[in-house]
């Protein structure tokens, strides 16, 4: 095995990604034709893509792989979850995390992000607007449609039916609890941060990804996985 490859491996397996600004040496080791290349191989063995985003480089997961993608153990350990959170809280975390990358990036190519920051307040109103209208409770009964499965109905109920709470709580019946314990989930991953006003923010991480994650290509991908999900959601 060629050693540089063996080294980004190795970097990338620390925290996912390699800076150019902080390790220029490994940066040199990627640009090399024959090291991407056997890294790549490591790639499609162990089930991850190698992308390049600007001064970075990042290893992504893909679909089939068995090591590093997380499960619902691991989700319920990065949100720090008692035993009062049960599998459809972890589902309505998972609806609340898709619609929040909705909001910041729902614009196409390099122009996919469309906006800087959201409230915790903010985004209470967006989501309980949004739930509302998934449950049909701002529509005419004549403008109803079949948009959203069954499942996304409960999920969207399940959410209406908390109180707000306060700011600080963590509670999984409250709303503020729901978006605190979601935004523990994203500081473990590095996709979005929150200040102590309550402004939460995309990371370099997450602005970097998200337009590799909306290619067509992977769309698919994505309705396959929200498939997967309603049928959990099920049981």
């Amino acid at each position: 095995m060629n050693r540089d490859a063996l080294a980004l491996f190795h970097e990338m397996m620390k925290k996912g990604w390699i800076d150019r600004n902080e390790n220029s040496l490994l940066w040199r080791h990627s640009e090399d034709p024959d090291v991407r290349d056997e890294l790549d191989q490591i790639g499609k063995e162990l089930g991850f893509e190698v992308l390049q985003a600007q001064d970075r480089i990042y290893m992504v997961p893909t679909q089939d792989n068995d090591l590093f993608l997380k499960n619902n153990i691991d989700f319920r350990s990065d949100i720090r979850a008692t035993n009062d959170v049960k599998s459809r809280d972890l589902y309505l975390l998972n609806y609340l995390a898709i619609y929040i990358l909705f909001l910041f990036f729902r614009g196409q190519g390099n122009d996919a992000q469309v906006r800087d920051f959201i409230t915790k307040e903010e985004l209470i109103k967006d989501f309980s607007e949004h739930c509302k209208i998934v449950t049909g409770e701002e529509i005419d009964d004549s403008d109803r449609t079949d948009d959203y499965s069954e499942n996304f109905h409960m999920l969207a109920e399940d959410w209406l039916s908390k109180k707000e709470g306060d700011p600080a709580s963590r509670k999984i019946d409250d709303r503020y609890g729901v978006i605190n314990k979601l935004l523990l989930k994203f500081k473990a991953d590095e996709l979005f941060t929150s200040d102590e006003s309550g402004i939460i923010r995309p990371t370099k991480k997450t602005r970097d990804l998200m337009p590799y994650v909306l290619r067509k290509d992977r769309i698919q991908m994505i309705n396959n996985w929200i498939e997967e999900e309603n049928n959990a959601a099920d049981k």
